[in-house]
């Protein structure tokens, strides 16, 4: 009898997997405390990976930054941005920002400058995430 073993989740995958799921806690809870445990272990995992800047960490971020179907999209990726600083996640977000200025599109222009504010060391709403103190 041969044993198959379920293929591991490919880092992407599981990623945008754990975004969707600190979507539903913040549509139950509203709550970025109740979030925070899953960002920072998602955050640990790309931090262990071989390449945490791998094209699979790009894809399911950039798959976050262009989200209608992630409400927790703007948290994930702030989560991101503060504890990495990606230059090219910042340079991505950007260029999106421009777009929705451009377009004057009200709406995408506060959520990607969300998005940019968490890029500051000085971040204000770096507390409402506990694990980035560590």
């Amino acid at each position: 009898m041969t044993v198959t073993r379920p293929e591991p989740q490919r880092l992407d995958e599981l990623l945008v997997d754990g975004f969707r799921q600190v979507s539903g806690i913040l549509d139950e809870r509203r709550s970025t405390l109740v979030a925070d445990p899953v960002l920072a272990e998602l955050a640990d995992r790309v931090a262990a990976a071989p390449d945490p800047e791998s094209d699979e960490v790009k894809r399911a971020l950039l798959y976050a930054v262009d989200s209608r179907e992630l409400s927790g999209a703007a948290e994930a990726v702030q989560y991101f941005a503060h504890r990495f600083r990606w230059a090219w996640l910042r340079d991505e977000v950007e260029r999106r920002h421009l777009d929705s200025l451009t377009r004057v599109d009200h709406k995408l222009i506060r959520h990607y400058e969300r998005m940019l504010e968490a890029f500051s060391p000085v971040w204000e709403d770096r507390d409402l995430f506990p694990s980035l103190d560590n």
